[in-house]
């Protein structure tokens, strides 16, 4: 068992990646081998037999053995590219490449003792050879090793017999002894710069993939982070990444103390069962003594571990698992864990990222899950308690305007106006309050989205005629409000109650920003669409307030000192309302002049 920290990963797991990661470069050596060891042939063949034709020009007495050894050293080639590609055999082209190599400058060598040719030229060939193959077939120092070994223990055997044009004879094997470890050399070093190549794009290539991974981790959560399921999800993306048979989450409940089961994926449900049913506090375990942010702790071989009780494993049927803390900040709110049933044996390094990727991810989800649950919460208390204000305030109101009316009643005959006026007062504060009340209860329904949309039979007439009653009380005294119904024929299929609201918020507006003049207000019925029009002559909206003017709380005039009252609900609560309704609102206003509001509704003839 093993405490792997960040960016730490456990010996044991580097050691079993260095050596995967060095047999896939033999791997891939290997492939691009036998494909060099074919251009080497074809060289060779193409020099060897150029050098040929000039031996035979130079020398016509030697042209019969020249082509015998020509011809053998083509065939040792063409036959180690044969063998290169026999099952058994592809996995060990440097082999049989060295083995070829020193076969061919045996023949060289054969050859050239064979008629006497001068040490220096044999030399020349070799090296020629050597430094060909350790610059062109990528086989490491070991294969570059037999290849020079045994052409110059052929070339010491066979130097008596060479002619040697210097008075030194040992010169010509001196210098192939030193053109021989050269090639070594650099075949070593060309051998090791190839496989730091290969690490760095094996690294490049796996940090690409742990990154793209975390990402749509990352973008998985963020889309589910209003689910219930959310931790499921987790478990599920980690079992998915790092290729496990079982991913599990225990988060720790502060006010018990101790971690508990929310989410298993890839376990039997019997597994589950039992595992729901534990609890674990931090001092029942070693393990859960060692969780500290940002650390996994691996668990290899559950057999051999003392941080958990190799019972309780086998119950759970965890070979190995690997432990990596969510955290927020410096506190430790669960534990991502994630596991094999049998396979046993370091994590890898990718495994190892991920693991702490996905922890960090989780805590992220989890935070903004919770964050997100208490406003929601805040946003539902805030309803309610809106609502509740609003059918409270309601029944005072009632019992003010019916006074009001009563008031009014008993001095409509009366000779005092400001009597009369007094009453007037108060029957408008009644309404502009009711309306406020009402506009709430609106915005609220909205808020918490309960407005469904009902369609039925209206007829305009009649709802018109309603709102007249209804807005009287707010009419200035210098101001006409028109009414024209120009819908005719049969109701129309609508949601009258929202049309309702959204007329009076409408021609409650017009009148707020008419001191004098006209309100019209026009019903018409046109191609399955129901159009209203509110026109007034009041200040108008200038053209850079326009498009503000249907957000919420949003007045052109928001200071304290401002000559019209409201808080701004009006206006957005219509075009909420027409938006739920599929219908469309449009504006035209010119300042000083007059506004003209255009509601469209989709709607039928009952």
């Amino acid at each position: 068992m093993t405490d792997t920290p960040r960016r730490e990963p456990s010996k044991t797991g580097d050691a079993a990646e260095e050596g995967a990661l060095r047999e896939a470069y033999r791997a891939e050596t290997a492939s691009v081998l036998r494909q060099r060891l074919d251009l080497a042939v074809i060289l060779f063949a193409v020099f060897m037999g150029l050098g040929t034709v000039l031996e035979m020009r130079g020398h016509p007495e030697r042209a019969a053995t020249a082509r015998l050894f020509y011809g053998s050293e083509v065939v040792t080639g063409i036959v180690t590219v044969g063998l290169c590609r026999l099952p058994r055999l592809r996995r060990a082209p440097g082999l049989l490449g060295g083995i070829a190599v020193g076969a061919l400058a045996a023949q060289i060598i054969g050859y050239h003792a064979l008629v006497g040719a001068h040490a220096e030229r044999v030399a020349m060939v070799l090296l020629c050879v050597l430094n060909l193959v350790a610059v062109l077939l990528p086989w490491g120092v070991t294969a570059q090793i037999l290849a020079a070994l045994l052409p110059v223990a052929s070339f010491a055997a066979a130097l008596p017999r060479f002619a040697i044009a210097d008075d030194v004879p040992s010169i010509p094997l001196v210098a192939l002894v030193a053109g021989a470890t050269a090639s070594v050399c650099g075949a070593f070093f060309l051998d090791r710069s190839r496989f730091e190549a290969f690490r760095r794009t094996a690294w490049q290539t796996e940090e690409a993939e742990i990154a793209e991974t975390l990402v749509r981790v990352g973008e998985t959560l963020g889309a589910h982070l209003d689910r219930p399921d959310i931790v499921e999800w987790v478990n599920r993306l980690a079992v998915e990444a790092l290729g496990c048979d079982w991913s599990s989450t225990f988060l720790f409940d502060e006010r018990r103390g101790v971690y508990w089961l929310a989410a298993n994926v890839g376990s039997r449900p019997e597994v589950r069962t039992e595992l729901a049913q534990l609890e674990f506090a931090p001092e029942s375990l070693p393990l859960l003594e060692r969780f500290q942010p940002g650390t996994l702790v691996e668990i290899p071989d559950a057999s051999t571990g003392t941080l958990v009780p190799a019972a309780l494993m086998r119950r759970t049927e965890a070979a190995s698992a690997l432990y990596a803390p969510i955290a927020r900040g410096e506190k430790i709110i669960g534990v991502l864990v994630n596991g094999y049933r049998e396979r046993t044996g370091p994590f890898s390094r990718r495994q190892r990222r991920l693991a702490l990727g996905i922890a960090h991810a989780s805590a992220i989800a989890l935070e903004n899950g919770r964050l997100i649950a208490d406003l929601q919460a805040a946003s539902r208390l805030k309803s309610e308690f809106v609502a509740t204000m609003s059918h409270e305030l309601r029944t005072p109101l009632n019992v003010i305007s019916g006074y009001a009316e009563m008031l009014a009643d008993a001095a409509a005959g009366s000779p005092t106006p400001s009597w009369n006026e007094m009453v007037a007062r108060i029957q408008q504060s009644a309404a502009e309050l009711t309306d406020l009340v009402n506009a709430t209860l609106d915005m609220g329904r909205l808020e918490m989205g309960r407005e469904v949309v009902r369609p039925a039979p209206l007829d305009v007439g009649r709802l018109l005629a309603e709102l007249r009653r209804e807005v009287e009380p707010l009419v200035p005294a210098e101001v006409a409000v028109d009414w024209h119904d120009r819908v005719g024929g049969a109701p129309v299929v609508v949601d009258g109650v929202k049309v309702k609201t959204i007329l009076k918020n409408l021609v409650g507006n017009a009148l707020k920003f008419t001191a004098r003049g006209r309100v019209a207000v026009t019903a018409e019925y046109d191609a399955d669409t129901l159009v209203l029009e509110v026109r007034d002559t009041g200040i108008g909206i200038a053209p850079e307030h326009v498009s503000i003017i249907f957000e919420m709380f949003r007045q052109i005039d928001g200071s304290s000192t401002r000559r019209y009252s409201g808080v701004g609900l009006g206006l957005h609560i219509v075009k909420r309302l027409v938006d739920l309704m599929g219908g469309r609102i449009t504006v035209a206003s010119t300042p000083g002049v007059g506004s003209c509001f255009t509601v469209t509704l989709p709607a039928a003839r009952a």
